[in-house]
C-alpha cells in the first residue's frame, strides 16, 4: 500500500495546488469575499507555472469556491451572502430563474442517530444528530415540506436562527467547506401529516428528495427528506 506522500505526489500537480488554495480558504487564510492574489503571483508564490495556476482556479470556479471576474481578479465565494446561490438547489421559477424559498422551522431538536440515520451519514448509531422539521413557501404557498439531519459534532457554532438555515452558510461559519450531493428523487404519496402542510389531499403524489451532502472531505453533513408539491415551480436539473 503506498504512503500518503506517495499517493500525493501521484496526483496531476494542479489537484495539488487547488488543494492547497481550498485549504487556506477553510482555515480562514482568505475570508469570504476576499480577492485572491493573482496568477503570476500565486506562481510565483508556490514555485510552479502560471497555467498550473489557472487549471486550478477554473477548477475552483466550476466547484462555486471561487468567482473570476475578468480585470477584477479572483474572489472567495461568500456562501452567508443572500445573493450567493446554494449550487444544490435544483427549485425554480416558472421564468427559468432559481429558488430557494422561504424557510419556516416547525421543530429544531437534538436526538440520537438511529441505525439508519448512522449509516446514511457514516456516523455510529446513538451519535448526536441536530434535527430540522420545516417548511418552504414561495408565491404565498407551501411547496415543499422537509426533515433535515446534521451530525452535531460538525455545527458547534450555529445561528441564531438555526431552524431557516443554509446549509452553505452554516457549513461556511464552521470552516467546512461544501462538497458534493448524492440526490435519490421519486413519487411518495402524500400521509395525514404532509397534506395538511401542503395543503393538498391525502395520499396526493408528490416528488420525494432524498439528499446527502458531503464536505470537500466526504464527510456527511446533512441528509435530508423532501415532499414537495408544485405549483408555480419547477425541478430542474442542468447537465455540463
Amino acid at each position: 500500500m503506498p504512503d500518503l506522500e506517495t499517493r500525493l505526489a501521484a496526483r496531476p500537480l494542479y489537484l495539488q495546488v487547488r488543494d492547497v488554495l481550498v485549504q487556506r480558504i477553510v482555515v480562514g487564510h482568505w475570508k469570504p469575499g476576499a480577492t485572491l492574489p493573482n496568477e503570476t503571483q500565486l506562481a510565483q508564490q508556490l514555485g510552479i507555472s502560471i497555467g498550473t495556476v489557472r487549471k486550478a482556479l477554473d477548477l475552483m470556479e466550476v466547484e462555486r469556491i471561487v468567482t473570476r471576474r475578468q480585470g477584477r481578479g479572483t474572489f472567495v465565494n461568500d456562501y452567508a451572502s443572500a445573493e450567493t446561490m446554494f449550487p444544490f438547489s435544483m427549485f425554480h421559477n416558472v421564468e427559468g430563474q432559481r429558488i430557494s424559498g422561504t424557510k419556516r422551522a416547525r421543530s429544531v431538536t437534538r436526538v440520537q442517530a438511529s441505525a439508519e440515520e448512522a449509516a446514511r451519514l457514516g456516523l455510529r448509531r446513538g451519535d448526536e444528530l441536530i434535527r430540522v422539521d420545516r417548511v418552504r413557501d414561495h408565491s404565498d404557498e407551501t411547496f415543499m415540506t422537509e426533515v433535515c439531519l446534521l451530525p452535531a459534532k460538525f455545527f458547534t457554532r450555529m445561528p441564531e436562527d438555526f431552524g431557516s438555515y443554509r446549509l452553505s452558510a452554516l457549513a461556511q461559519l464552521n470552516s467546512i467547506l461544501v462538497g458534493r450531493a448524492d440526490e435519490r428523487v421519486d413519487i411518495a404519496c402524500a400521509d395525514a401529516e404532509v397534506a395538511r402542510d401542503l395543503d393538498v389531499p391525502e395520499g396526493s403524489p408528490l416528488l420525494r428528495l432524498d439528499r446527502v451532502i458531503f464536505s470537500d472531505h466526504d464527510d456527511a453533513l446533512e441528509w435530508r427528506v423532501a415532499h414537495c408539491f408544485m405549483r408555480n415551480e419547477r425541478y430542474l436539473v442542468r447537465f455540463n
